[in-house]
C-alpha cells in the first residue's frame, strides 16, 4: 500500500474510533485506541511529523497517570510515537526523553509484555537518543526471565538472556557464579533460533566456553549463519592468530582474588609503577589472555595552571599518555583511585578482537568509577594488581573484570640481565628508550633490531618471556664498529606471547617489550 492511501486509511480508522468513543474514556476505549495505532507501528518511520503529532495528541489522554495503569498499551503507543520524533519534555521537574519515560511506564505497569520487551532492548542497544549513565541490568534480566516464562517472543528473549549471561551483565550483587552463567548462556542460545543467538553460540564453541573448544564447529556455525555479523567474524577469525597469550599459573588466580592486604595511600603516593595491562577475553581462561599492553602509572599528582589539561595522575598505555582526574583514597579492602563520571577518560582505540562488522575494526574503552588497587607478591616480586572499570564506548556496555593490570614499583621494577638469565633490579645508567627500533612489532618468525653507535662497542642481545625466563641468546658481538647497525634474530621457535628484548651495550641495558602473534 502506498504511503498517501495508508495515511488516509489510518486517519479514517482514528476518526471512526474517535467518533464511536467520544464519551468518557475507559480502559476498554483506551485499549481500542491504542490497538488502532499499534497495528501500523512498523510504518511510523514513513509518517510525516504532522501525522505523528496528531497521533500523539489522540492517544495522550489514555497514556497519562489515570489510565496508563489500566491501559498500558496506550502508554506503549505514545512511547513509540515519541521515539519516532525524538521528543524531550519536562515531567515532574526533570527533562526526560519522552520515549524512554513512557516505554518504561508501559513496562512497569501490569507487566505489559510489549512495553517490557521494547524498553529492555532499547536500553541494551542504545536505541534512545540520550546515552544512559546507568542501565539496570538486574531489572532487565528479571523482566526478560518473566517474558520467557510467559512464552513471549522466545527466540528474541532467549538470545538477550544468553548475551546477558555470557557477558556477565546480570546486575549489581548478582550471586550467579561464572560457571553457572556460562551454562545458562549456552542453554539460552541453544533454545533460540535468532541468528545472533547462533552467532554467539559459534563463539562459545570456537573459544571453548562451557564446552570443549572446537574451532572447526564454531567456524561451521558461522558459515551456516548467513548474516553480516557472522560472515564478517568468520573472515576475521580465519585471518587472525586467535591463540591465547600465555599467563603464568601464579599470576592468573591473583587477578580474581581479594584475599591479600591492601596498601595504604601514603605508601603509594608520589611513586611510579610499571608493568602491563591485561585484557582477558569474554570469559577469563587459564590458557591465557587476549592482549598484553605495556603500562605505567605515576601516582605523583600534578597540578598546573588553569587551562592546562595535563593535570592529575599520569597513566601511560602502550606509549600513549593519559591524565587521570580523580582522588586517591583508602577504601574498604583496597586503595581506590576514583575517576568521576564527568572526568572519565578513554583508552587509545584498540583492535576489536571479535570483529563482527566491517566498520568496527577497533574498540574504545572508557574508564570511570573506582580503580581498585591491591598489593601482593608475584614471582617473588612486590606488585600492585587492580581493575580498570571500563565500558565499551561504542555500546555503553560494562566489561566486567576483563581489564586488569599488574604493576611493579619503578625503583625495584623487574628487569632482565643478559648474563644471569633471570630477573634483577634495573640499574641507574639506562640507555634512552628510543635507542633502538625493533621491526616488525608484533614480531614474526624473525625480527630486526636497528641501532646507532658513536663508538665501537660490545653488544649482547637476549630474548626473555614476560616471566623472566631466557628464550633466545644471540652470540656476543665484540668491538662492533660505530654507525648504524642491524641484528636479525630468529624467533621462529617462540610461541605467541609477550616478550622482552634485552640489549647490553658495553654493560648499559636497553629493553623493549614486543608481542608475537
Amino acid at each position: 500500500m502506498k504511503k498517501r492511501p495508508l495515511w488516509g486509511f489510518l486517519c479514517l480508522i482514528l476518526m471512526t474510533v474517535q467518533y464511536s468513543f467520544a464519551q468518557e474514556l475507559t480502559a476498554e476505549i483506551c485499549d481500542k485506541k491504542a490497538e488502532a495505532i499499534l497495528q501500523f507501528k512498523n510504518d511510523f518511520k514513513d509518517y510525516p511529523p504532522a501525522l505523528i503529532n496528531e497521533l500523539i495528541e489522540y492517544i495522550t489522554p489514555c497514556a497519562e497517570e489515570n489510565y496508563s495503569q489500566t491501559s498500558p498499551a496506550s502508554t506503549y503507543a505514545k512511547g513509540l510515537l515519541h521515539h519516532q520524533k525524538g521528543d524531550f519534555g519536562y515531567l515532574f521537574g526533570k527533562n526526560w526523553e519522552l520515549s524512554q519515560f513512557y516505554l518504561f511506564r508501559s513496562s512497569a505497569y501490569n507487566n505489559y509484555a510489549p512495553g517490557m520487551f521494547t524498553y529492555g532492548t532499547y536500553m541494551l542497544s542504545n536505541n534512545f537518543i540520550r546515552p544512559r549513565d546507568f542501565i539496570n541490568y538486574k531489572e532487565i534480566r528479571q523482566d526478560f526471565e518473566w517474558l520467557l516464562s510467559q512464552g513471549y517472543k522466545p527466540d528474541e528473549v532467549n538470545y538477550v538472556l544468553g548475551y546477558l549471561n555470557l557477558k556477565g551483565l546480570l546486575g549489581i550483587n548478582s550471586q550467579v557464579s561464572l560457571e553457572e552463567r556460562i551454562i545458562r548462556a549456552k542453554k539460552h542460545f541453544e533454545d533460540s533460533n535468532h541468528p545472533m543467538a547462533k552467532h554467539w553460540l559459534a563463539i562459545m564453541h570456537y573459544y571453548g566456553y562451557g564446552m570443549p573448544q572446537d574451532k572447526a564447529k564454531g567456524l561451521q556455525i558461522l558459515a551456516d549463519n548467513d548474516i553480516l555479523n557472522s560472515r564478517t567474524l568468520l573472515s576475521y577469525l580465519q585471518n587472525q592468530n586467535t591463540d591465547w597469550i600465555p599467563i603464568s599459573a601464579e599470576e592468573f588466580p591473583l587477578q580474581f582474588s581479594y584475599n591479600f592486604p591492601k596498601p595504604e595511600v601514603h605508601t603509594l603516593k608520589d611513586k611510579v609503577y610499571e608493568g602491563h595491562l591485561i585484557e582477558y577475553h569474554i570469559v577469563p581462561k587459564e590458557e591465557g589472555v587476549r592482549r598484553y599492553m605495556p603500562m605505567s602509572l605515576d601516582l605523583s599528582y600534578r597540578s598546573t595552571s588553569q587551562g592546562d589539561s595535563n593535570t592529575g595522575y599520569k597513566l601511560t598505555l602502550d606509549g600513549q599518555t593519559i591524565w587521570i582526574t580523580g582522588s586517591l583514597s583508602n577504601s574498604y579492602n583496597s586503595v581506590a583511585l576514583n575517576v568521576p563520571y564527568h572526568h572519565s577518560f578513554s583508552l587509545p582505540p584498540l583492535e576489536n578482537l571479535l570483529q563482527d562488522h566491517p566498520d568496527k575494526n577497533t574498540v574504545t574503552y572508557k574508564v570511570s568509577g573506582y580503580i581498585h588497587i591491591r598489593e601482593t607478591t608475584i614471582n617473588g616480586k612486590t606488585a600492585l594488581v587492580g581493575t580498570l572499570p571500563c565500558v565499551v564506548a561504542e555500546r555503553n556496555e560494562p566489561t566486567g573484570r576483563i581489564m586488569r593490570f599488574v604493576l611493579y614499583p619503578k625503583d625495584g621494577e623487574p628487569e632482565l640481565s643478559a648474563t644471569s638469565g633471570t630477573l634483577t633490579t634495573k640499574g641507574s645508567n639506562i640507555l634512552d628508550k628510543n635507542f633502538a627500533t625493533i621491526s616488525p612489532n608484533p614480531i614474526g618468525n624473525q625480527f630486526t633490531i636497528t641501532y646507532t653507535l658513536d663508538q665501537p662497542s660490545t653488544i649482547e642481545v637476549a630474548v626473555y618471556d614476560f616471566f623472566g625466563q631466557q628464550r633466545i641468546q644471540v652470540p656476543v658481538q665484540k668491538n662492533t664498529t660505530n654507525g648504524t647497525q642491524t641484528i636479525t634474530v630468529d624467533s621462529a621457535g617462540l610461541p605467541g606471547g609477550t616478550y622482552i628484548i634485552q640489549m647490553m651495550i658495553d654493560g648499559q641495558p636497553y629493553s623493549k617489550t614486543v608481542i608475537k602473534e
